[in-house]
C-alpha cells in the first residue's frame, strides 16, 4: 500500500510539473521563438591566438576594406578587432576622439559599448547562480517589492526582457536629456509607469530590467557594480581597458553627429549600457564567454534555450545574448551569436560567426550601421 501511494504521488508530481511547463509556455503570447543552436556550434578555447597577427595578405585586405568603409560612411572614429581561429588577430583604431578639437584616436583610446554591457551583466548573473547566491527563479520582490508584479517577475525574465517593466529610456525626460540620472531616479521614472504586460506574456526590450539586475548584484555582493565587473571579468581575463564609464572617462572617443561632438553621460544606465573598452578586450571577453572560461559551456548554451523574436527580422534574444539569423535577414545560410548596442550617435557590436568561428568586435562613435560594417569585414573571412 505504501509503495502504491509513493507511485501515485510520483506520477502526480510528474503530471503537475508537465502541466506547469505547458501553462508557462501558454502564458507567452508573442512571436515564434527561434530554435536553440547546437552546442557543437560554439568555439573551442584553443582556437584563438591573441598575440599573433593574421597573415600579411589578409591584413592588407582588411585594412583596405576598413579604409573603404571609413570613407564611404565618413566615420568619425572606430575600434575594430577580429579573432580568426588558428590564424590570429587583426585590429584597428582610427579616426577622431573629437573632430572639432582634432584629437586623434590612439592605442589608449576607449569606446562606449552601450547595450553590449548587458552581455557582461548576464555573464556575472550566471556566475552568481552557479555559486548558489542567486537563482533564475528568484522573484524580484526579494529586493524590490514596490515594483508592479514583483512577486511574479523572475531573474530569468529580467535577463530575457519578458518581465514587462517599462524601460526608463523611452521616457522623454531621459531620452532627450544630457543630465546625469542616478539609478534611483531612473527606477522612480520606471515605477511611475504601468508595466507593459504581465510577466512572461510577451517580449519587450527594457533597460530597467538590466538596471535592476546590476542593483541586485550589488546587494548580493555588497560591492559596486564597477568593482564586481573588475573582480569577476576584467582582472581574471586581464582586460585592462574594460571598465565602467564615469561622467568624464579619460581617453573616451566622443559621440559625433557628422563634425559635431554630441555630449552624453556614458555612466548611465548601470548594468544596461555603461561599459567602455577597446575592441580587443571586448573580443577577448566574448571568446572567453563562449569557450567556457567564465561559465561552463553547457551554461553558455543554456543562455540560448529560449530565443525570443526581437524588434527586427532575424534577431532573437536569450538570457542576455542575441542570435542573428541571416537566413531571415538576407537569405544567406549563417548565424551570429553576440550582442549589439547603441544610442543615436554611437553604435557597437560583439559577434561570433558560427560558420567560420570568427569573433568580431566593433564600436563606432557615430550613427553608422555597425552590423553592416561588421558584415562587410566578415565577408573577407568567409571567402
Amino acid at each position: 500500500m505504501k509503495n502504491k501511494l509513493i507511485l501515485i504521488l510520483t506520477l502526480l508530481s510528474i503530471v503537475l510539473c508537465t502541466s506547469n511547463k505547458i501553462i508557462a509556455q501558454k502564458n507567452y503570447k508573442g512571436g515564434t521563438k527561434h530554435k536553440q543552436p547546437e552546442i557543437e556550434s560554439l568555439p573551442k578555447e584553443t582556437e584563438y591566438i591573441f598575440d599573433k597577427k593574421v597573415n600579411d595578405t589578409l591584413e592588407i585586405k582588411l585594412n583596405q576594406k576598413i579604409g573603404e568603409l571609413f570613407s564611404k560612411y565618413n566615420i568619425a572614429g572606430i575600434t575594430a578587432t577580429i579573432l580568426i581561429p588558428k590564424k590570429g588577430i587583426w585590429e584597428t583604431n582610427r579616426g577622431f576622439i573629437s573632430k572639432p578639437d582634432s584629437i586623434i584616436i590612439d592605442s589608449s583610446t576607449v569606446f562606449y559599448w552601450a547595450s553590449v554591457t548587458k552581455l557582461i551583466t548576464s555573464a556575472i548573473t550566471h556566475k552568481l547562480v552557479l555559486e548558489g547566491k542567486l537563482s533564475f527563479n528568484d522573484k524580484l520582490s526579494k529586493w524590490f517589492p514596490d515594483i508592479e508584479y514583483s512577486k511574479k517577475i523572475t531573474i530569468k525574465q529580467l535577463l530575457t526582457h519578458t518581465n514587462g517593466i517599462y524601460s526608463f529610456n523611452t521616457d522623454s525626460t531621459v531620452h532627450f536629456s544630457n543630465k546625469h540620472f542616478t539609478p534611483h531616479e531612473l527606477l522612480t521614472i520606471a515605477k511611475s509607469k504601468k508595466n507593459l504586460f504581465k510577466p512572461g506574456e510577451y517580449w519587450s526590450y527594457t533597460n530597467t530590467g538590466y538596471l535592476l539586475l546590476a542593483l541586485i548584484l550589488e546587494k548580493i555582493e555588497s560591492k559596486t557594480f564597477s568593482q564586481i565587473v573588475k573582480e569577476r571579468i576584467s582582472e581574471p581575463l586581464n582586460l585592462k581597458t574594460l571598465k565602467q564609464a564615469t561622467e568624464n572617462s579619460p581617453n573616451l572617443a566622443l559621440a559625433h553627429n557628422k563634425d559635431t561632438v554630441i555630449h552624453k553621460d556614458y555612466s548611465v544606465p548601470l548594468g544596461a549600457g555603461n561599459m567602455i573598452s577597446n575592441s580587443k578586450d571586448m573580443a577577448i571577453f566574448l571568446s572567453a564567454l563562449l569557450t567556457g572560461k567564465i561559465i561552463p559551456i553547457k551554461k553558455v548554451h543554456n543562455m540560448m534555450k529560449d530565443l525570443y523574436p526581437m524588434f527586427d527580422k532575424g534577431l532573437y534574444y536569450g538570457k542576455g545574448i542575441m542570435l542573428y539569423d541571416f537566413n531571415e535577414i538576407n537569405q544567406t545560410n549563417n548565424s551570429w551569436i553576440g550582442h549589439s548596442g547603441g544610442t543615436e550617435n554611437y553604435k557597437a557590436i560583439v559577434a561570433y560567426d558560427i560558420q567560420t568561428k570568427t569573433i568580431i568586435a566593433i564600436s563606432i562613435n557615430e550613427n553608422i550601421p555597425v552590423e553592416a560594417v561588421a558584415y562587410k569585414l566578415m565577408e573577407l573571412i568567409n571567402k
